[in-house]
């Protein structure tokens, strides 16, 4: 038994344990569910349907406009959910490819708190904290908590040190009004990020397993942040509801190795140094809206504005080369260099006015119309000195519909249009800097969900998700070259199979297809890379006896191409998670055991990426935490 473990049992001459929460129980829907570090379903907060939700900044929290520069972390977390098809369809603002909400922590029924301590991945020693308090008239409350990794361990290898910290507070200001605030931050350092690349077109040997490739010097130190308000009002029918969000992400250091491997296990090693930068985005966002009744029919007007203000600091990359080495052997000492180069500064400014109608007639039918007018400005003072900008004016729209076939069966339909940033022109560009014009990705749905009992449901779609796709011309610019566009069908069926079971499964299934001069002209495949366009997920919970519960996941992800020219892939991968959860009493107090072992088949190999870049896969790990509650 570790010290860890050992300590939270002596704490507990007290304890009533929060219980752990349980991503399967917690799941609408197979689409994509993360509770604590538990994360199941077909998607996640950095990828919907095969695309990059970065690119389009399609995050909320509690469904209020969220621009951010680093993720929420877990202290401040109730749950972070992804929305697609039906479950997006009554969104006031919602977005191509779908939309990732954040759901903030309430307090508990009672006041009190919770200490747990164990071991996460890789035998990471972790210490956490979580606790809620509200007053008698539940006018004021906090919730919150802290989790310490002093000896943090990551899959690829690396170590270092993690703490993250957060706190919720509510204050209803009376019957209909509450204000609610939040602040967060993730500080962490470790020795190094490497990835692989192939330099002859040729998948390499697997990786060892937890080495570290990175040279001894190599370090990354990152403080991530978060902190906002969200008011709620009602007023003689009208609703306001008001938010504001500051994100930051500081990189105090981010070495980056880079493995440029060959078909018999050779390689050269090149570092990246880039000195210190801080992103920043603030967010806000003012909504207005009324329900009027007439009839049978109930009808929404709505009207918003949102806005943000992003700035990324540039610097130019110091290449450091590391030699040769083989993927059995690590790379050579060498000197730590200081970095020297250039600076630029990276400013998005952002508007939109919404409008929006909504219709419900009886529990037929519901229908959602918006119209959203953007103004977006990018101006980039660039790493050679000059200036560029950029402005782009554009009305985008949604329009949804589900229509009740039956008390048990739903149809309905989307089309969505969003605006997505494109970057600037590359370095090696013969435009290089260049600020690229924001792109408008559209998205078509049809899909039907479907009641198979009072506990369970069957959600399923056929989409088409699509934008334009930027490259390199003949003439060596960097422009847009073509679309891409994402064409599939996906199934969901989740809830309880009885009252002990229950189940989420997902699969989904779409033919990434690039088309433009590149693709003709057989410089870029027609396949996008680093994405499975087969995903299927299948995660299920039973509640046993004494306390127990006992769950297992099983993820199939489809091969990948691993570059753009669509010359050699990553294989298919299948991994198994299983898991065990006991709520029990430990002297007189409540308290719950976690344990979950990871990849439990050994899935090896590499995942390529969209980057070209080949991401070893993590191996086999178990996680065993304990938590035991205190008052209440």
């Amino acid at each position: 038994m570790s010290r860890i473990t050992v300590l939270a049992i002596a704490c507990a001459a007290a304890s009533p344990a929060a219980a752990q929460d349980s991503a399967v129980r917690s799941a609408a829907d197979a689409f994509g569910e993360r509770v604590g570090i538990e994360q199941i379903g077909l998607y996640n907060e950095g990828q919907v349907r095969g695309f990059d939700l970065n690119a389009s900044g399609a995050y909320r929290i509690e469904d209020a406009y969220f621009s951010r520069a680093a993720p929420l972390n877990d202290p401040v977390l109730a749950g972070v959910g992804v929305r697609v098809g039906v479950n997006a369809a009554r969104l006031a603002y919602p977005a191509p490819s779908g939309v990732v909400n954040y759901r903030l922590r309430e307090p508990g029924p009672r006041n009190g708190f919770t200490i747990g301590a164990g071991l996460r991945d890789y035998g990471t020693p972790t210490i956490e904290f979580n606790g809620s308090w509200k007053d008698e008239a539940d006018r004021f409350s906090l919730a919150g908590g802290a989790v310490w990794r002093p000896i943090a361990r990551w899959g690829a290898g690396t170590e270092g040190e993690a703490v993250d910290v957060g706190i919720v507070g509510r204050w209803r200001i009376s019957e209909t009004q509450t204000l609610r605030a939040f602040a967060t931050t993730y500080d962490r350092h470790y020795d190094g990020d490497f990835a692989f690349h192939s330099a002859d077109g040729v998948l390499p040997p697997d990786a060892q397993e937890r080495r570290n490739y990175s040279p001894e010097w190599a370090r990354v130190e990152a403080t991530s942040a978060n902190l906002g308000a969200l008011y709620n009002g009602r007023f003689n029918g009208w609703s306001v509801d008001l938010s504001a969000f500051r994100s930051v992400f500081d990189l105090g250091r981010s070495d980056f190795t880079l493995i440029e491997t060959r078909a018999d296990g050779s390689a050269t090693a090149t570092a990246m140094i880039v000195p210190a930068k801080t992103n920043t985005s603030d967010s806000a966002e003012a909504r207005l809206s009324r329900v009027f009744e007439v009839g049978a029919f109930s009808h929404l007007l709505s009207a918003s504005v949102r806005g943000r203000k992003s700035e990324v600091e540039l610097a130019s990359t110091l290449f450091v080369p590391l030699g040769a080495l083989t993927l059995d052997t690590v790379v050579a000492p060498s000197s730590e260099p200081v970095w020297s180069g250039t600076r630029g500064l990276d400013v998005v400014e952002q508007v939109t006015g919404s409008v929006g109608y909504g219709l419900v007639w009886a529990d037929r039918l519901q229908v959602r119309l918006g119209a959203h007018r953007t103004r977006y400005e990018k101006t980039v003072d660039t790493l050679s000195g000059a200036r560029t900008r950029g402005v782009d004016q554009t009305t985008l729209y949604n329009a949804s519909a589900v229509w009740s076939v039956t008390s048990r069966t739903a149809l309905f339909a989307s089309w969505v249009t969003g605006l997505e940033e494109s970057g600037v022109a590359p370095q090696t560009a013969t435009n290089r800097d260049e600020v690229l014009a924001p792109v408008e990705a559209e998205q078509y749905e049809v899909g039907v969900r479907h009641a198979v009992t009072s506990g369970l449901t069957f959600i399923g779609a056929l989409f088409e998700v699509s934008k334009p796709t930027t490259g390199f011309r003949a003439d060596g610019s960097f422009a847009f070259v073509g679309e891409v566009a994402h064409r599939g069908v996906e199934g969901s069926l989740a809830g309880r199979l009885d009252d002990k079971t229950s189940i989420v499964l997902g699969a989904v299934a779409f033919q990434p297809e690039v088309t433009g001069p590149l693709v003709e002209a057989g410089v870029v495949g027609e396949r996008a890379a680093g994405i499975s366009s087969v995903v299927a997920n299948a995660s299920v919970e039973r509640q046993l006896g004494a306390g127990w519960s006992v769950d297992a996941q099983l993820t199939y992800s489809g091969d990948r191409w691993a570059d753009t020219r669509n010359t050699f892939k990553t294989p298919a991968q299948v991994q198994v998670n299983l898991g065990a959860r006991r709520r029990f009493e430990l002297q007189g107090r409540p308290a719950t055991l976690r344990v979950l072992a990871s990849n439990i088949t050994g899935a090896d190999g590499y995942w390529g990426s969209p980057s070209g870049l080949l991401w070893p896969i993590t191996p086999p790990t178990v996680r065993a935490m304990l938590t035991i509650g205190f008052g209440g």
